[in-house]
């Protein structure tokens, strides 16, 4: 299934899980890559704050996914992203974590950390821990010259890797390459800036009026359950069930914080449907399917169908190996 933009981020570190090509190590590239890292990672570790532009592209089969990204970072612990082709904000201050959507006039809260850092501190924070480095030459990218480190698997993780890191003469990642089976993730970084003075205002966030919020703080409950009344204790919003569901008979449902996954089963088949308070991703090529006053974005992969909708601030996306038109029938019952 496809995730929130904040949870397409979270696949990333999923993804280094892939498979890398390996080549033997000039042991002169070896020690220059190290030394490149080591002051990349000093660089970045000395900085009070950080803040810049990230822009994501991930292409898979001839489509691609994009997404843009200002951010924020003052250590130890505040973060601030605003993703600006969804218009959604994440606010970290160091105890709460607030996820806003201007879109929808809605937000959420939680007493927690985010799931990961921005992918800027991510990569640097993972060299020669989560990966090592080789250095393999120069490139110029944007007119700057940088250098170019190869990263492959660190011995002392399971993660595998395959990719490339570009870095400014001034110890900045400028871009991030890797490629996982049919996937390339191309992460472009600019207007980085160390030290700049940051605002504590900055990471406290107050909803505006008419704003919509979501205490996932009060109700977390993380475990899964055969009845679906026992499971809508927990959450702050009402579940949407499919009244036609292709024959899949109900088998769960799992609550993970702000989202619900209920699972449905047709012999080995599945049925998942998920709900959130959290924006969900599709895919640019997916196709609009109008049901009533609803916007269905509806594609296929691998095998499967894929749906994603909205219906009053609750966001859903149904997935099942069926035909299109059996997936808007199972929408079209949940839509109402």
């Amino acid at each position: 299934m496809k995730k929130t933009i904040f949870l397409i981020l979270i696949l990333l570190t999923v993804s280094l899980m892939g498979c890398a090509q390996h080549s033997k190590s000039n042991p002169n590239s070896v020690k220059l890559g190290k030394e490149i890292a080591e002051k990349v990672k000093a660089h970045y570790e000395s900085a009070r704050t950080v803040k810049g532009y990230e822009h994501l592209v991930i292409l898979e089969n001839g489509k691609s996914i994009v997404d843009n990204v200002e951010f924020v970072i003052k250590k130890p612990d505040k973060i601030w992203m605003y993703d600006l082709t969804r218009d959604a904000y994440l606010i970290f201050n160091g105890t709460c974590v607030w996820i806003y959507s201007e879109k929808t006039k809605s937000a959420t809260v939680d007493r927690a950390k985010p799931n990961h850092p921005p992918d800027y501190a991510r990569f640097i924070e993972g060299l020669m821990t989560i990966f090592n480095v080789n250095y393999s030459g120069n490139k110029t990218l944007n007119g700057t010259k940088c250098y170019v480190l190869k990263l492959t698997p660190n011995a002392s993780t399971n993660a595998e890797v395959y990719g490339y890191m570009y870095v400014t003469p001034a110890y900045k990642v400028s871009r991030i390459y890797f490629r996982l089976e049919n996937t390339v993730y191309d992460i472009w970084f600019k207007d980085i800036v160390y030290n700049a003075s940051v605002n504590d205002s900055l990471f406290n966030f107050t909803p505006p009026k008419g704003v919509k919020v979501y205490k996932v703080i009060e109700k977390l409950k993380v475990g899964c359950y055969k009845n679906v009344s026992e499971a809508q204790k927990y959450l702050t919003f009402k579940l949407m069930l499919p009244s036609y569901t292709a024959n899949y008979k109900f088998k769960d449902v799992c609550l993970y914080g702000a989202k619900a996954l209920l699972e449905y089963i047709k012999g080995a088949d599945e049925m998942l449907v998920e709900e959130t308070v959290l924006p969900l991703v599709y895919p640019s090529s997916a196709k609009n399917v109008s049901l009533g006053n609803v916007t269905v974005h509806v594609w296929t992969k691998e095998g499967r169908t894929y749906a994603v909708f909205s219906v009053n601030g609750i966001y859903v996306e149904v997935s099942a190996p069926m035909s299109t038109s059996e997936m808007l029938k199972v929408c079209k019952s949940i839509v109402g």
